[in-house]
């Protein structure tokens, strides 16, 4: 799990409800620090010149030492510039993760002969990484547009978009989007399985049941809790033509609030700007 542009693993860790959601589907979760608060993702952000991809691989290795790693089932998300890094993992080292997710970035990374497997959740009202691209004002750069990511990979790569009608935040149900992407993929699949039809799909989740992190602040910003009104409905499979938009409902697992689950490898300690 990667944080935000300014934001820390803590902010994710109580953003995300990841370590409760963990423990209750028995897998591990270990939290990145990025120096300055921020990651090498390829373009942003805060001029860092950390080899993060590296990092990541560490982090693995050092879960690995304190608790039992399924290597084939590595899946790296991220929030914002630590979903952007997630991106960039998938081009780079396609040999530690089966799968990346992505909260409010945009993959700024281009590598058109490696397929991937990535679900992207993004806010339709975020101005911060706008989803369809163009100038941020925060991030004071150009941003690509989401509609066209597929054309960042290989022609075989599964892509996914969750749009919902919310800003720059982590929404409550995100957690369970990942999970449900990326669970039932791994590395063995990847390399024995013949490759598919890129997937560009599309899905709409109402905006009221939010909870997540607002951009820098490096706080949590509570927008409404997982018991509000709205909840999200049950997901569905779609493999298309990337060229065809499909609707796909979000889905429909809460993420869980409560019992803080096990964190291994988390917040190793990092100092410098170099690699």
């Amino acid at each position: 799990m990667l944080h935000g542009l300014l934001n820390n693993a803590e902010t994710l860790r109580q953003a995300s409800s990841a370590d409760s959601f963990a423990d209750s589907h028995d897998f591990a979760v270990a939290y990145g620090v990025g120096v300055h608060e921020a990651w090498n993702a390829g373009g942003c952000c805060g001029n860092v010149l950390t080899d993060d991809v590296a990092y990541v691989r560490q982090i693995v290795a050092d879960a690995a030492r304190v608790t039992p790693v399924d290597r084939s089932r590595i899946y790296v998300w991220g929030f914002s510039n630590g979903g952007m890094l997630a991106a960039r993992i998938a081009c780079d080292a396609p040999d530690l993760v089966a799968a990346v997710g992505m909260v409010g970035g945009q993959a700024l990374v281009s590598c058109p002969e490696v397929p991937v497997r990535l679900v992207h959740i993004h806010g339709t009202a975020d101005t911060t990484v706008p989803w369809r691209g163009g100038w941020s004002s925060y991030l004071t750069m150009f941003l690509p547009d989401g509609e066209t990511e597929s054309t960042h990979f290989a022609p075989g790569s599964t892509i996914r978009h969750v749009l919902w009608d919310g800003g720059h935040s982590w929404p409550w149900w995100a957690i369970g989007a990942l999970w449900d992407f990326s669970a039932p993929l791994s590395l063995d699949d990847a390399t024995s399985a013949p490759a598919t039809t890129a997937a560009a799909t599309t899905a709409t989740a109402a905006a009221t049941g939010a909870t997540g992190m607002t951009a820098g602040t490096g706080a949590t910003a509570t927008a409404a809790s997982a018991s509000a009104t709205t909840s999200a409905p049950a997901t569905t499979a779609v493999s298309v033509p990337v060229s065809v938009p499909v609707s796909v409902p979000v889905p429909a697992e809460a993420v869980a609030s409560g019992a803080v689950g096990e964190a291994v490898g988390a917040e190793l300690v990092r100092t410098g700007s170099g690699g």
